[in-house]
């Protein structure tokens, strides 16, 4: 995974607590390490904001962000082939998530993965941590 790599995961808050954690011990003793940026991740703890991530029309729309950079939400949607006013929906869906966010050029909105990132690896492990599961929130941790 690069260094400017979202990372996505569900039900890890507690794994996620114990790895930043742990970075800070190791930052306060001088060690150098490289490991993810706490910016870089993104924890969900409720299934639906998964499910609303991995609609195939949000997937699409994220890897045509991460591959085309594209300029505007307008080339977005006729790279899509899509309407416009489907495509801002969904990719205001993936902002509400946290994954994308918008920067503004004059008119046009220019939509970019989350705080300038490349890439996004998203990581699901089951079982579910059941301190966590119960949860109806996103989480953003620090990883």
């Amino acid at each position: 995974m690069t260094a400017n790599t979202l990372k996505i995961t569900y039900g890890q808050r507690e794994n996620n607590q114990r790895a930043a954690r742990e970075r800070l011990r190791r930052a306060e003793s001088g060690e150098e390490f490289e490991e993810q940026e706490a910016a870089f991740v993104l924890n969900f703890e409720d299934l639906d904001d998964v499910e609303r991530l991995m609609r195939r029309l949000n997937l699409q729309l994220l890897d045509i962000v991460a591959s085309e950079r594209p300029e505007s939400i307008r080339e977005t949607a006729r790279l899509a082939n899509r309407d416009y006013k489907e495509v801002h929906r969904n990719l205001k869906e993936l902002e509400a998530l946290g994954v994308i966010e918008f920067t503004t050029d004059g008119n046009s909105k220019r939509p970019i993965l989350r705080d300038g990132t490349e890439a996004i690896d998203l990581s699901i492990t089951f079982p579910i941590d059941t301190d966590t599961s119960n949860s109806n929130s996103r989480q953003e941790t620090s990883a």
